[in-house]
């Protein structure tokens, strides 16, 4: 362990209190709880203040990273980072399904490189910053002792708020123990509290069983939630792990820089959607970007610049992922079904071909790719849905790994 580690009561202690902070001033205002934000800030400022030594890693991690690229970025054609997911759970419905940790593990793949359909909406004067490729993640197919993994397991827990517990780090404590943080990106699942999305860590900062990211299982992978419904939270937080600030950085003066040359510097964070422009420090601000606070379909890219620094992160700070030969999980095979009448009106009838063990849950996306319509229960052999709340329009329906476009018509 690293000297004068904080205990997580006191880390829990800090991310709660920040949260009501925020809360406390949100009411005065706008007399309306706010969305739950990320807990990065209030982690980082715990330990620069408790631990002289991390501040000093922090100074010297920024200094190396300030260096033009071409010094220490090598060239990759790709970047493949091996991870395990920790889904820690207390009750039914935050123990996810293998379809949504795959979902999410898509989504990051998309965000990282470009590929989400919606980076079309990046205003022009910032499309030629957006990074077209960067950094790939794949669940890990062998754990850390050779056996033969998933890359998710599944650890069921009675500590309350264990995203938000020194306990989630540990099995014996109803946790679920780190795989190897030199080789592995650990990601938990695990719920941290009503105003706290997830967090991540910064490179040298926590002691190694605890580097990785935390995110709230109401918003990971697909989901309903109203604002982070695309799995974005989880693309943000693994920002952080990779060594990226938030793009506003505490910057009120508008005279302190995330350290990213092509983001402009910007006041404050933005949450909800807001309009392009929105101007502070003297140009238009970047909220539209994976480290900003905006709702996930409001985000929707990472600059050159930034994935600069994460691939530096990586082979600096982080070179065992990249030395990693934790090979890739295929893919589960797609089950096909049949989905009548379709177009349809309103009700539609899905089924197997045979009986299958379980199908997990229903879910409809709209073109935009988000969620509009999930059952509760997983699906063993079929079932009748009622979409007649729904739009007549084009989606997507899709059940275990399989789906199909589905026309509403009225």
């Amino acid at each position: 362990m690293m000297g004068g580690l904080p205990t997580y009561a006191r880390l829990r202690q800090t991310l709660v209190a920040c949260s009501w902070l925020f809360w406390a001033l949100s009411l005065s205002s706008a007399q309306a709880q706010p969305a739950p934000h990320c807990g990065f800030e209030a982690l980082l400022k715990n330990r620069l203040d408790e631990d002289s030594s991390a501040s000093l890693r922090l100074r010297e991690m920024e200094t190396l990273l300030a260096q033009p690229p071409a010094q220490h970025i090598e060239s990759r054609s790709e970047i493949i980072v091996p991870v395990v997911v920790h889904i820690v759970w207390r009750t039914p419905e935050e123990n996810l399904s293998d379809a949504q940790v795959w979902a999410q593990i898509e989504i990051l793949n998309r965000d990282f490189n470009a590929e989400n359909l919606d980076i079309q909406k990046v205003p022009a004067e910032f499309a030629p910053f957006v990074s077209r490729s960067g950094i790939r993640f794949c669940l890990a197919s062998k754990d850390p002792w050779g056996n033969p993994a998933s890359g998710i397991i599944r650890v069921k827990t009675n500590v309350d708020l264990i995203g938000t517990e020194e306990d989630l780090y540990y099995t014996q404590r109803g946790g679920s123990d780190a795989w190897d943080t030199d080789k592995y990106f650990n990601i938990w699942v695990a719920r941290t509290s009503d105003l706290i999305s997830g967090f991540g860590t910064f490179p040298q900062q926590v002691s190694p069983e605890r580097q990785g990211i935390v995110v709230h299982p109401r918003f990971f992978g697909p989901n309903n939630s109203r604002i982070y419904q695309l799995g974005r939270v989880a693309v943000h937080e693994a920002g952080h792990f990779f060594g990226l600030h938030h793009i506003w950085h505490n910057n009120a003066s508008c005279s302190v820089d995330d350290g990213i040359e092509d983001t402009p510097l910007q006041q404050r964070s933005y949450s909800g959607c807001p309009a392009h422009p929105q101007i502070s420090c003297g140009s238009a601000d970047m909220f539209m970007n994976f480290m900003d606070y905006v709702n996930d379909d409001c985000m929707h890219f990472f600059t050159v610049g930034q994935m600069n620094r994460m691939r530096a992160v990586l082979q600096l700070f982080r070179p065992g992922l990249l030395q990693s030969t934790a090979p890739c999980a295929a893919r589960p095979p797609v089950h096909a079904f049949m989905a009548y009448p379709n177009p349809t009106a309103g009700s539609i009838t899905i089924r197997w071909p045979a009986p299958a063990q379980q199908h997990d849950n229903i879910r409809v996306y709209n073109t935009l790719g988000q969620l509009v319509y999930t059952t509760n229960e997983p699906i063993f052999d079929g079932i009748s849905v009622d979409l007649s709340s729904l739009n007549a329009g084009i989606y997507w329906l899709v059940a275990g790994h399989a789906r199909q476009k589905l026309s509403i018509i009225r």
